[in-house]
């Protein structure tokens, strides 16, 4: 290791130091990365740690109380970017720790003016930043990457709003998310009605969640298919805050690889992903309460997209199997100091 990264490796941060913490985008990512920064705050809760983000996240990012500020921006077009760059600059930041690894974030963070800059870049990029978060994190003497409490937080009123939407449902309820960025990270449709009817007639709660027209499409198509009244379909009716709310209402969560997954998980609930091949470690989703279906195992490697081959019957096994497991027991709820 280099003399000055020695240097900035033992370096801490110190009461009242402003922090800047970047993660502009995807939503999933950005809620990993405000993981990792409730990880350094539950560290140094002497400092003041300000978030950057998309401004669409802005309001959600707000509500978390190891927060204490919001910058919303963005890193691109070029004149967002500059205007970012300002925001920055206007800060009087100490320290800016990026978990965006792509290079104009690492300008920013290069011309950002703070003394202390944490971050990698998947690019020449990478001499604007000291040392790297997870050997900033070991010398500091906490682990960014832990994911055994969990750092999503619900203000009451977003609660009461999730609470009455959901009363007139049956005690146990399932938080199912229908959608994803790709269609390639999808399970279709008619394996959605063929795993969700006998769940309603079960007796679960079924809550439709996620956002947009083709999602809202899925659920409408969804929720005319398992025809009960133990479905509530909600696909496009919630913004991130009550979102998060409505899935502390539920028991269990399962979805696609989608940011509302991360949502529920890093909110503390029990939680069953469905992904084509096994990555959700490497995306943070590496909670005691979370659990990962991968089509691979069932499907093999051979088809291109996986997912949209995986049979009903083994995600409702190991539903069966992990729900039986999580009932017994209290959701992980959010607190802290």
């Amino acid at each position: 290791m280099k003399e000055k990264n020695t240097r900035w490796s033992v370096a801490l941060p110190k009461l009242g130091d402003k922090v800047l913490w970047i993660r502009f985008w995807a939503f999933g990512d950005a809620l990993e990365a405000a993981a990792d920064a409730c990880n350094f705050k539950r560290r140094f809760p002497e400092t003041h740690l300000t978030f950057l983000t998309n401004p669409d996240y802005s309001e959600f990012f707000r509500a978390q109380p190891y927060i204490n500020d919001v910058l919303a921006g963005r890193k691109s077009p070029l004149r967002e970017w500059r205007r970012t760059l300002r925001k920055i600059r206007g800060g009087g930041y100490k320290w800016v720790v990026s978990g965006q690894r792509g290079g104009k974030t690492a300008l920013l963070a290069r011309f950002s003016r703070a003394s202390h800059r944490i971050g990698e870049s998947s690019l020449f990029f990478n001499h604007n930043y000291h040392i790297g978060l997870e050997a900033w994190a070991h010398a500091c003497g906490f682990d960014a990457a832990a994911r055994d409490l969990p750092s999503v937080f619900v203000p009451e009123e977003d609660l009461a709003v999730a609470r009455a939407l959901t009363s007139h449902l049956p005690e146990r309820r399932l938080f199912v998310l229908l959608g994803a960025g790709k269609g390639k990270k999808m399970w279709p449709t008619d394996r959605w009605i063929g795993f969700l009817r006998p769940l309603a007639a079960e007796g679960w709660g079924i809550v439709l969640n996620g956002h947009g027209p083709a999602e809202e499409a899925i659920g409408r198509q969804v929720e005319d298919a398992v025809t009960s009244p133990n479905l509530l379909n909600l696909v496009g009716r919630l913004d991130f805050r009550k979102m998060a709310g409505t899935a502390l209402c539920c028991h269990m969560a399962v979805g696609n690889d989608t940011g509302p997954l991360h949502l529920a998980a890093l909110g503390g609930l029990p939680t069953l992903g469905l992904f084509s091949r096994s990555t959700s470690r490497l995306m943070g989703l590496r909670m005691p309460w979370f659990r990962e279906l991968c089509a691979e195992k069932f499907v093999g490697p051979k088809s291109a997209i996986p997912l949209k081959d995986l049979p009903v019957e083994p995600v409702a096994e190991v539903f069966n199997e992990f729900s039986a497991q999580s009932m017994g027991q209290s959701p992980t709820r959010a607190s802290f100091p």
